[in-house]
């Protein structure tokens, strides 16, 4: 894989900067070492959007904001918790409706084909695309194994990231060319799959994440927003062939994240 240190002759590393579009910073994996993370990533120019969910999620990503205004927020609510009462439900809906001056988008929310009872998945998904609706914020989805679905139900009524995206091509370019954005996480690192997805996409609309704590690159170790960079070398060492320079990969993606996000 291409590393940054092999530029091509004549590029430098002035003016680069790079955005993790999601991950979970307030996640306790980061409770040791968080602050040194945040401010690693400051040196190496890598913004940040931390994407809460839950009660304990939103909150933790709020006082993360609060003493870091310089890092991006959403807020959410995980299919994984499609079991929740309906109280807890509630009450992350009216902490996202609350914080509209904190965050730039409404998620991750979506759906997931290892959790049960869809329907209620669903149900629960529609409520947040309405608050995404109602404060005019892009939406990120979270939509493991049913993208089309989660796709069909937004039915282009608002601005989404399929965040981590995992799907199929086809899907891929129908959402770009609809104005949606997909995010290739640090899989592209280790996955045949997401490197055949960059290879047969233009870089229009795409954005890049680590979804750090989790899918890490490298085995054994804890994924960080650092990582973003391994995501753009993996990137950059496929779009190479088609004539683009690795700061040209870089400004593309960092400019696709700024818009989506409107930042």
């Amino acid at each position: 894989m291409i590393r940054i240190e092999n530029l091509l002759i004549g590029e430098t590393m002035e003016g680069i900067r790079y955005i993790d579009a999601h991950c979970h910073l307030e996640d306790k994996k980061f409770n040791r070492d968080r602050e040194e993370v945040i401010n690693t990533c400051r040196e190496k120019n890598i913004e940040i959007v931390t994407s809460g969910v839950g009660i304990g999620g939103c909150k933790r990503a709020l006082e993360i904001k609060k003493r870091h205004p310089d890092i991006y927020l959403t807020l959410g609510f995980h299919p994984h918790s499609v079991r929740a009462d309906e109280k807890v439900i509630k009450e992350v809906y009216n902490i996202v409706k609350n914080c509209e001056k904190y965050i730039v988008a409404v998620g991750e929310v979506g759906l997931d084909i290892k959790d049960e009872n869809l329907p209620r998945q669903k149900e629960i998904f529609e409520r947040f695309i309405s608050i995404s609706e109602e404060l005019d914020k892009p939406l990120v989805v979270h939509g493991r194994g049913l993208e089309r679905e989660c796709y069909n139900i937004i039915n282009n009524r608002v601005v989404s990231m399929f965040h981590c995206y995992s799907g199929d091509e086809k899907l891929a370019k129908e959402l770009i060319e609809n104005g949606h954005y997909i995010s290739i996480s640090t899989l592209i690192c280790i996955s045949p799959h997401h490197r055949d997805l960059v290879k047969n996409l233009d870089l229009e609309n795409i954005l890049v994440e680590t979804d750090s704590p989790y899918l890490t690159p490298v085995k054994g170790k804890k994924n960080t927003p650092l990582n973003v960079i391994k995501v753009i070398e993996a990137i950059y060492s496929i779009k190479k062939e088609e004539g683009y320079s690795y700061k040209e990969v870089v400004k593309l993606i960092y400019n696709n994240t700024k818009r989506f996000f409107n930042i």
